[in-house]
């Protein structure tokens, strides 16, 4: 079972089949199950985040804004900032002064907790309003990955923000764009969800910017993938970056 599972990770197609299914098996579960899974979920970008990162024990912060986030968003904010507070306050007392590089570790540990931690907490707000909405942005956005990828390997030729990621093009960008805001716009209209082209549209271009933030990690950091839990596509950072970014972008139209 476990040679059949790394076979199939190990090719991206049949992976990303892998992928998907699991992804829309857990956004249909109930809410309670659902908020279970992505709380595993956060603890899986926490512990990609800390390996980025290189910083001992951030991966449980993600987890714990994520819970404090179920009874209110603002107190999985104050969650964050406080962590980040207590984190870097423990690296002035290791080191016995304050420095860049303590100002450095709070900063590191407010970004892993929100960004780990709030942004997938966006997921159960969404669902809590809408679960066609919610597999409306999954459909949307693997849509515009999938034909940024395949539009930018075939006709890409200008390149797009190419000090963060070489590899996109302006080609692939338009491709994605169009393509997310399509299936968007069927899958909601299929769905019987209210929700424009063009609030699609801003979906779609904060999916790609989610890519490039993700890109902009790695490259600080001098790392090329988040982790290789899912073989061919990496880490889970790297295949769901682009919906972090949508689902907080759709959660703030709600």
């Amino acid at each position: 079972m476990e040679r059949l599972l790394l076979k199939i990770l190990s090719r991206r197609e049949s992976a990303a089949l892998l992928i998907g299914l699991l992804t829309l098996s857990v956004a249909l579960l109930p809410l309670p199950l659902f908020e279970l899974s992505l709380l595993f979920f956060t603890y899986l970008l926490g512990y990609e985040l800390e390996h980025i990162l290189g910083r001992s024990f951030i991966r449980w912060f993600p987890p714990l804004v994520f819970l404090f986030s179920l009874f209110s968003s603002f107190a999985g904010l104050l969650v964050a900032a406080l962590t980040a507070l207590g984190y870097g306050y423990i690296q002035v007392r290791l080191k016995g002064y304050y420095s860049f590089e303590t100002f450095n570790a709070f900063t590191s540990v407010f970004l892993v907790s929100v960004y780990g931690g709030f942004f997938p907490f966006t997921a159960v707000y969404i669902k809590e309003h809408s679960q066609g909405l919610l597999i409306a942005t999954i459909l949307a956005v693997w849509a515009a990955d999938s034909l940024a990828y395949y539009g930018g390997k075939k006709f890409g030729n200008n390149p797009f923000f190419k000090e963060i990621s070489p590899n996109k093009t302006r080609e692939g960008f338009l491709f994605g764009l169009l393509g997310g805001v399509l299936v968007g716009t069927v899958a909601s209209e299929a769905l019987k969800v209210s929700f424009n082209p063009l609030g699609w549209l801003l979906v779609i271009t904060a999916s790609v910017f989610g890519d490039l933030f993700e890109s902009f990690i790695k490259r600080s950091f001098g790392v090329k993938d988040s982790s290789n839990l899912l073989g061919s596509h990496g880490g889970f950072l790297d295949r769901f970056d682009a919906l972090l970014f949508a689902l907080l972008a759709v959660a703030s139209f709600l």
